[in-house]
């Protein structure tokens, strides 16, 4: 037999005996996210919400900010204002450490900065397996900001929307203390 029709017969043999992938159909509503941690949840956001991962900046301190607000780092020029997410929405900050990881968003032209515990990576999710955010029994001071919930193996992927933070009068306030007008 030629080295021709042997590969045809490996061709084939491929076909007789190739099992069939399922093709997976992708929909409008699927989508790509970005998975990390805060208070020991799983979040998620959408991918477009996120323009970068930084690791831990260099911060300058604010005097009298609240204790969410770490401090402001220069990204490339711009100034960018630090948040430590936990700390904001739970009152309770996260234990920086080595894994701790800042994801930068923008919204309206200004950059802002995020604080977690913990960037987990690239995570794709299907349309069909969000859930309602009354669904999910995180924990209560985060339900403003959620927008669902998805479920992998046993957990909940909470579904956070850091622009309906930002556009939360409250996450302006970063003084801890009222100056007195001159």
């Amino acid at each position: 037999m030629d080295p021709f029709e042997t590969l045809l017969d490996i061709e084939q043999n491929c076909k007789a005996y190739a099992v069939n992938i399922p093709r997976q159909i992708v929909t409008e509503r699927d989508w790509l996210g970005i998975g990390f941690k805060s208070s020991d949840y799983n979040f998620v956001c959408i991918m477009d919400e996120v323009s970068e991962v930084l690791r831990w900046p260099p911060m300058t301190h604010v005097p009298g900010s609240q204790p969410w607000f770490k401090g402001i780092a220069n990204l490339r020029g711009r100034i960018l204002p630090v948040t430590d997410l936990q700390g904001y929405i739970t009152g309770k900050p996260h234990a920086h450490n080595a894994l701790s990881r800042v994801l930068v968003t923008q919204y309206e032209n200004a950059f802002y900065g995020f604080a977690v515990e913990q960037v987990l990576g690239i995570e794709r999710f299907f349309g069909e397996e969000v859930k309602p955010a009354e669904s999910i029994n995180a924990i209560k001071s985060y339900m403003p900001y959620i927008n669902g919930a998805f479920e992998r193996d046993y957990k909940p992927w909470i579904i956070l929307n850091f622009g309906t933070i930002i556009q939360t009068p409250e996450f302006y306030h970063i003084l801890s203390v009222k100056t007195e007008a001159a």
